[in-house]
């Protein structure tokens, strides 16, 4: 089996050709140097990690990785456009609270920027250059696990709430503070590259 991680033909030593062994010894790999698996192709095509052909023999698996710290960066220019939804979202939902599509993309939404401020704190530096984000992170979490529990109670009304009062001014501050963090961890990204 050839194997290939982003592009490059490499060699791990992985004697089995059983997938899901190749696939454990690359995931451990790909963990190792603080990346992620966002694409995966056997015999050039794509292939959904939950659905994968186990039993099928493989003649050349290629993987498509990431760092943390890339995907962070690619979530931060898209924060100000998919913030404008969610408040669209919020304006309209006001005139039907029983928008369940609505509800739905918000509560996604708030999970998204969840893990966004979530990756801030523990991938880059962010939290030692401004003393507050911390508390930020905390409170957006405790705000966002209030959200999840409404939802899954099926409790719009308390759902809606929530993201008006508490979460809507939250994501305000992020989209204040975004482009100086982007450009922070734009920083921490091309020292690693100089390290590497």
């Amino acid at each position: 089996m050839e194997i290939f991680i982003n592009g490059e033909k490499v060699s791990l030593g992985i004697r089995t050709t059983r997938l899901l062994n190749v696939l454990e010894k690359l995931e451990a790999n790909v963990i190792k140097h603080g990346e992620v698996i966002v694409e995966l192709k056997l015999d050039g095509e794509m292939v959904d990690g939950r659905a994968l052909p186990l039993n099928k023999k493989v003649r050349v698996l290629e993987l498509t990785t990431r760092s943390h710290r890339e995907i962070l960066i690619e979530s931060l220019y898209l924060l100000e456009s998919y913030s404008n939804k969610f408040f669209d979202n919020l304006d309209d939902i006001s005139e039907d609270e029983q928008d369940l599509s609505k509800v739905i993309e918000m509560v996604s939404f708030v999970e998204w920027v969840l893990g966004i401020v979530l990756s801030l704190k523990e991938a880059t530096a962010i939290d030692l250059l401004y003393t507050d984000y911390d508390e930020y992170a905390d409170d957006f979490k405790k705000y966002a696990e209030e959200v999840f529990e409404a939802f899954k109670k099926e409790e719009f009304g308390e759902v809606l709430e929530v993201l008006e009062g508490a979460v809507s001014p939250l994501v305000d501050d992020l989209l204040l503070n975004h482009k100086d963090y982007l450009k922070e961890v734009l920083k921490e990204e091309r020292r690693k590259k100089l390290l590497n």
